[in-house]
């Protein structure tokens, strides 16, 4: 139960209305509880999920009496069932299920056929333009997607698909991944595909526990955050034409099966015991600016990188087989390594301190068909281990990841490598922050 469902449960049992300012102080934006950005909560795309069913004035529900929104039927081979989903001890719940004698659609979804396995999607009736969107939810654990993410016209923002499989997948697993599908133009090269993404490596699955996301979506900008820090800001400059989320969209919680992160073929009744594999969401809340609304500025904080755009050549920065070139993500400075090429820089940081690490690189083997070249950034001495995060595309692209040096930890090794026979990678940009 929330805390907006303890006051609404005091007021009943006492006889009086409780003020709309102590309602509304209870249900401001995790990032900004003190409402300083004047926000205004939209009712009609918002849901604490603490009735015994799914409101269905609000949300659809995939296949409930033989309908299915945008006639989308689930991501073959698993089908959106309505009885896999239940509104639960104040939560949403999308479970996924292995019923192989489930009479399943006849369509085919892309050359896969509906079997084996029954899952479950919400969306909403209503649509909005523009907000704050926020989720408390836990990812379901196993081969299955859970998903918080948007439609509309021209295009798609997906706020986080997670991926459950920590036993197969333990970095998908980690993953907080943030992206744009393009819905513009039919027959057009990018159509329906991802066209912008972020990918941030938590240091724990995703399924370990409730984590509250949010993403701020504005005319010019998008903010990305999780349990109140800001993992990324991009505005609409940066992203450029990538940039398709400008028309009103429909909410969508769902859990999906993705061919990219598994083969269905190899999965089995074990991957979805009874009832055990469930997305949870206690809540969605979306605010819309008010006419007296005011942008507060993101707080600065200092890159503790020393020369992190190698406008100073190699200064601060131990290389093997790597060097200084003029190819740059703007087209100034960046370091080329070679195959077993590694750059690190040792930093002194606070202990017991969570920090964000991040880089872009392009790796300009990889032809994203069948020659895959990787390279990683990571951190080592934080804890006693390394954490990494895996690049394998061939124009510049930004991966982060996040760590908590221990309580005795002042100082960190963070570093870049080439890994696989003849990869090459060029690698700019770097930053590391204390996280907000």
């Amino acid at each position: 139960m929330t805390l907006f469902s303890q006051y609404l449960c005091l007021s009943v049992l006492s006889g009086m209305l409780l003020p709309s300012l102590v309602l509304a102080e209870t249900l401001n934006p995790h990032t900004d509880p003190e409402n300083r950005g004047a926000w205004v909560l939209v009712e009609s795309v918002s849901d604490e999920f603490d009735g015994t069913a799914v409101d269905t004035q609000k949300w659809y529900i995939q296949g409930a009496e033989g309908h299915y929104e945008n006639r989308f039927v689930g991501r073959a081979p698993s089908q959106f069932v309505p009885d896999n989903v239940s509104v639960e001890e104040g939560c949403l719940k999308i479970t996924t299920r292995w019923q192989p004698d489930f009479d399943f659609s006849e369509k085919v979804k892309d050359g896969v056929n509906y079997e084996n396995i029954t899952t479950g999607a919400v969306i909403s009736k209503a649509t909005f333009q523009y907000g704050y969107m926020e989720t408390r939810s836990k990812a379901a654990k196993g081969p299955i997607s859970s998903s918080f993410w948007t439609t509309g016209k021209g295009g798609e923002l997906d706020v986080f698909e997670h991926w459950g499989d920590v036993a197969r997948r333990p970095e998908s697993a980690k993953r907080y991944h943030t992206s744009f599908h393009d819905w513009r133009v039919p027959r057009r090269e990018t159509y329906s595909k991802r066209i912008w993404t972020n990918t941030h490596q938590l240091s724990s699955p995703v399924t370990d526990d409730f984590h509250i996301y949010a993403l701020e979506w504005d005319p010019d900008y998008i903010k990305i955050y999780i349990d109140g820090r800001m993992i990324r800001h991009a505005t609409r400059e940066e992203i450029g034409d990538a940039w398709v989320v400008d028309q009103a969209q429909k909410v969508w919680l769902d859990c999906e099966v993705f061919p990219w992160e598994v083969n269905a073929k190899l999965l089995s009744a074990s991957d979805y015991p009874g009832d055990d594999v469930v997305f949870v969401t206690d809540y969605v809340r979306i605010w819309q600016r008010s006419a007296h609304s005011v942008r507060v500025p993101d707080v600065p904080s200092e890159n503790l990188i020393a020369n992190p755009d190698f406008d100073a050549g190699a200064t601060g920065w131990k290389l093997e087989a790597a060097s200084v070139v003029a190819d740059g993500i703007d087209g100034t400075a960046a370091i080329a390594l070679e195959h077993r090429g590694r750059i690190e820089q040792t930093i002194s940081l606070k202990p017991d301190t969570l920090y964000i690490l991040s880089a872009w690189c392009k790796l300009p083997g990889t032809n994203m068909k069948d020659v895959w070249h990787n390279a990683y950034l990571g951190v080592s001495g934080h804890s006693g281990g390394t954490v990494k995060v895996k690049y394998f595309h061939n124009t510049y692209f930004r991966r982060s990841l996040e760590f908590r040096t221990a309580h005795d930890v002042t100082e960190v090794t963070i570093f870049f490598e080439t890994g696989g026979p003849g990869a090459t990678a060029l690698v700019d940009a770097f930053e590391l922050y204390e996280a907000q």
